[in-house]
């Protein structure tokens, strides 16, 4: 069977910066029926209540037959608008609650489907998953090829052959355009790479990239609504369609240099002859501290506890390492008590 590799994260990105940033300007013409296409009516995927948390987390699969491909964990602060990618690689070995151990691209193979993947990568990295998205393969070749390309430098040796799969990677070396189909194939390709997953997430952090460059030009604007059409046909998520709207603009400007990228660190291996990607406890650890720091999320604890302001009617909401909930005392001093979409999230196409 065919197995694609997705640049769902890009593929997402469009849809926030490109369709969520103009969707006032262009609501005349752009109606919530692109919303509503991808939003999911499932009551299990109920996403959980982020009012107080200032640090949401999304959970980004692509999809390989049932089991998800690759899975990348995007956590993003809304007062500040940095982001951090997590990328996982698809063989880590976990405890699948109510499954026992397994490769962790199983979790959405069970019955329980995406929220048990949600659970398991929420188990695995100690903090809450408000929201995921699920992006469909051929989807995304055609949004690649709307936007005109990616420009990626294609390292040597990126020669491959699977005719069961029907696939067939060779791709140049060098700084080139990618249309589409060969993006796909450049994000697929592991079996060259010495460490294989590993190597595979740099290519596919590369493509981000690239994502984010191509989407910051004026050009893309004319383009907005038949990428809003192709989206809608290969995205699956629980974010309300006016949620959608309301963090695109405020992460429509978001710069590089705000975004981090990371990857579950550990190493391959093998437990009673089966091969896994063995992650390194301590270090992620360290990794998840590292993230709170580029999110910013301590410098804003500080700043709390210099502020001058007088909020003292306001109750004390602690911070947990867990969900990394900043005070609602906080929240008011930096002035977030405007944030429209702070409400009950809600599954289903917008009444308003």
């Amino acid at each position: 069977m065919k197995k694609y590799i997705i640049i769902f994260l890009a593929s997402f990105l469009v849809f926030f910066i490109i369709i969520g940033g103009i969707y006032y300007k262009y609501k005349s013409n752009m109606t919530d029926e692109h919303f509503v296409k991808i939003i999911e009516e499932n009551p299990e995927l109920e996403p959980e209540d982020a009012k107080e948390e200032v640090i949401i987390n999304t959970l980004f699969m692509g999809i390989d037959e049932a089991r998800s491909d690759t899975m990348i964990v995007i956590s993003y602060n809304k007062i500040n608008q940095k982001i951090a990618l997590l990328s996982i690689p698809r063989d880590t070995r976990v405890e699948i609650p109510g499954y026992g151990v397994d490769k962790i691209n199983a979790a959405a193979a069970k019955k329980e489907g995406t929220a048990l993947a949600m659970r398991t990568v929420s188990n695995l990295l100690g903090i809450p998953i408000h929201h995921y998205v699920k992006v469909t393969f051929k989807g995304a070749e055609r949004i690649i090829d709307i936007l005109g390309g990616v420009t990626v430098n294609v390292p040597p040796g990126m020669d491959y052959e699977d005719p069961v799969q029907d696939l067939y990677i060779h791709l140049k070396p060098g700084l080139q355009v990618l249309n589409g189909k060969d993006a796909v194939k450049f994000a697929r390709f592991r079996s060259g790479y010495p460490d294989q997953d590993l190597g595979r997430i740099r290519a596919q952090q590369q493509l981000i990239k690239a994502f984010i460059d191509k989407l910051t030009s004026p050009k893309m604007i004319p383009k907005a609504l038949t990428i809003a059409d192709a989206m809608s046909k290969c995205i699956k998520t629980n974010l309300d369609s006016s949620d959608i709207a309301h963090y695109a603009m405020n992460i429509k400007d978001i710069k590089m240099e705000n975004i981090s990228f990371h990857t579950l660190p550990g190493n391959d291996g093998y437990i009673n002859k089966i091969s896994y990607f063995l992650h390194d406890e301590t270090k992620l650890k360290e990794m998840m501290e590292q993230i709170r720091i580029d999110l910013g999320v301590q410098e804003q604890t500080e700043e709390t506890e210099l502020s001058p302001a007088n909020n003292d009617n306001i109750p004390e909401v602690s911070e947990t390492d867990a969900s990394y909930m900043l005070s609602a005392k906080h929240l008011l001093t930096e002035g977030c008590i405007c944030f429209q979409f702070q409400r009950k999230w809600r599954i289903g196409p917008s009444n308003s």
